[in-house]
């Protein structure tokens, strides 16, 4: 079966098949490997890309540059210090400007129903870089990481603990799913996703012969785990408002050599960045500063130990953004 992607829009996950996900997974592997050759592969000379980043970021945004100027494209980035979508002009009228400048427009914002409504406003593809609902690239990048590690995707068991309904666990939900991972969630049950939203992932895991589950409890989810998933537990905007009671009540299940010694022997473990594993940075200073004083800090969601383990694949994950990422632009604004 030929897969064609031609104009299509990368907003989410649930968009896509199986086949379609595998087949931008191999694409991408193909890429990262004429990157690792040195060859050339500037197959999409003469067109443009437009980031509209309204939130943040640093390696989403440079991953985009990156595979973009690799493939050729030329590269605007737009951001919320720049410029903001609705501000001077209507963003109808500022779309129907990008429309006609560039060939694909990659959004990144704390809205999936802003990225929704670009899409009716434009011709060209549009991106999802990352909204409040899902991070879709990320998942193209993770899975080519998982298949490099273990050869296969179906029949492996991924665990995501911390906060089961956040971004990066509901992309995984439907994407594993998809392929034929198993999903679990891990977690208080008060951060669970939307009813529906797990009835729709489960629905996804049913027809494609693997499991959907969201427990609180730790000792089942990790026992026998392939792959151990966790994020940061706050939002990059609640530095000056740190969620003391969110922290506390996801701390039971941080990732930390105890967890791992539960996984299987071949495990791994896998972060999206960035990740509160030390006392380092302003954000990991600025959190401590607000925690009780007798509260020992050696890693929030994971253990500096288990994040610089060899179990630990958070490099290569990142590393796989660009290859991932070039696989989606590829695929979707080839002429041919």
């Amino acid at each position: 079966m030929e897969i064609d992607l031609r104009n299509r829009n990368f907003l989410d996950m649930k968009y896509f098949s199986e086949e379609e996900i595998l087949y931008l997974i191999d694409l991408a592997a193909d890429f990262k490997k004429l990157k690792k050759e040195k060859k050339a592969h500037k197959y999409l000379e003469g067109q443009n890309l437009i980031l509209l980043f309204e939130e943040a970021s640093t390696r989403t945004r440079t991953s985009f540059e990156v595979a973009a100027f690799d493939l050729g494209m030329g590269v605007s980035l737009i951001n919320s210090n720049s410029s903001k979508l609705g501000e001077k002009e209507s963003i109808e009228d500022s779309i129907n400007v990008f429309d006609r400048y560039f060939d694909g427009i990659v959004y990144r914002g704390n809205k999936q129903a802003m990225l929704e409504k670009l899409v009716n406003m434009t011709e060209v593809p549009i991106y999802n870089a990352m909204t409040d609902k899902s991070h879709p690239s990320q998942m193209i990048s993770d899975m080519l990481t998982i298949k490099e590690k273990f050869g296969y995707l179906r029949g492996l068991n991924l665990v995501y603990l911390g906060y089961p309904g956040d971004i990066m666990p509901n992309s995984l939900s439907v994407t594993c799913a998809k392929l034929g991972i198993n999903f679990t969630a891990c977690g208080p049950r008060e951060y669970f996703p939307k009813r529906d939203f797990i009835d729709q992932s489960q629905d996804f895991a049913e027809s494609h012969h693997s499991q959907v589950i969201y427990t609180e409890n730790l000792e089942e989810a990790v026992r026998g785990a392939d792959i151990i998933y966790t994020d940061m537990w706050i939002a990059l905007t609640e530095m000056e408002n740190v969620p003391l009671e969110r922290i506390y009540k996801l701390y039971p299940y941080r990732v930390d050599r105890k967890v791992m010694a539960k996984t299987h022997d071949n495990s791994i473990f896998m972060h999206c960045l960035p990740a509160l594993h030390d006392k380092k940075s302003k954000l990991a200073k600025k959190v401590i500063s607000k925690l009780p004083k007798d509260m020992d800090f050696d890693g929030m969601e994971v253990t500096d130990e288990v994040f610089r383990s060899e179990k630990s694949m958070v490099f290569d994950q990142t590393e796989n953004r660009i290859p991932a990422v070039k696989a989606i632009l590829y695929s979707t604004l080839k002429t041919e």
